[in-house]
């Protein structure tokens, strides 16, 4: 594993001033093969949370690219300092750059990455799996109040706390949660959230693109998949234990049904075993 990722995908991007976590580390799994596959992490997330799906995808004959989105893995005032235009800009950087370099390109997102890629896209994936893609939030937080807080240019203070059922697979787990926490999930970024609600708003057609597997879990908290919502899914596949985020599923069962579902649609040659490996 390669802790980076081609530099010129961030040029012209917000450059973050914090450190990066260990699990915030941008990273690469490449034996040259001839397809690549972008993983897409998700709102506040890091690279450290698509490690699973990454190794099993590598370990099937895909070269990984897994980016960290800018103001992420860092600090919560490097979140506070980026927005939409910089995520989309790194993905779109990275797509045109795996373009030139590969002859097939692939994607798999989680959550908001789900959105960025799809908006992304413009025909260059050849094929895209969306794990947990947020078209509709169960609990939204009101817009108007989000415009009066960015115009105080306030951030609200919001309760979490960690869960240790889920399995945590990237370098450091699961020290860096707690310092996530601290920094972005205990903390309402009316900008950020904003943003994230317009890649929402504009994603949401476009999910029904053939060539995208969206896959969700029946005991997502965070996101609603209502026959209203379905309506957006050409192809879809529903996990029945799995939670929002089933790329580190506090149930293994689930985790191991994304893997098996994401290899079944990208490569559509390979042959699974009962237990969900590839052959």
């Amino acid at each position: 594993m390669i802790y980076s990722v081609p530099s010129s995908w961030y040029y012209g991007l917000y450059k973050d001033r914090a450190e990066e976590r260990k699990s915030g580390r941008s990273f690469t799994l490449s034996n040259n093969f001839y397809r690549a596959v972008l993983l897409v992490h998700g709102y506040a997330g890091y690279p450290g949370e698509m490690v699973s799906i990454a190794n099993y995808l590598y370990s099937a004959g895909f070269d990984c690219y897994v980016p960290r989105l800018p103001g992420m893995g860092t600090s919560g005032e490097d979140f506070s300092k980026s927005g939409l235009s910089d995520w989309l800009g790194l993905v779109d950087n990275a797509l045109s750059d795996l373009r030139l370099n590969y002859q097939k390109v692939y994607a798999v997102g989680h959550s908001m990455g789900t959105c960025l890629l799809a908006l992304s896209d413009n025909g260059r994936i050849d094929k895209a799996v969306m794990a947990a893609p947020p078209l509709r939030m169960k609990h939204p937080v009101q817009k108007t109040l989000l415009r009066n807080l960015r115009k105080e240019k306030k951030i609200l203070d919001i309760p979490w706390q960690s869960d240790p059922s889920y399995h945590l697979h990237y370098d450091g787990a699961p020290c860096d949660d707690e310092y996530y926490g601290a920094e972005y999930w205990c903390h309402l970024y009316p900008a950020q959230m904003l943003d994230l609600y317009d890649a929402m708003a504009k994603a949401a057609p476009l999910f029904k693109r053939e060539n995208y597997l969206n896959i969700w879990g029946a005991k997502d908290a965070l996101c609603s998949y209502a026959p209203k919502v379905l309506e957006n899914f050409t192809n879809q596949v529903r996990v029945p234990n799995a939670t929002h985020y089933m790329v580190y599923d506090r149930d293994e069962s689930a985790e191991r049904a994304l893997l098996s579902e994401s290899l079944k649609f990208l490569d559509e040659h390979v042959q699974m075993w009962p237990d969900g490996s590839a052959n």
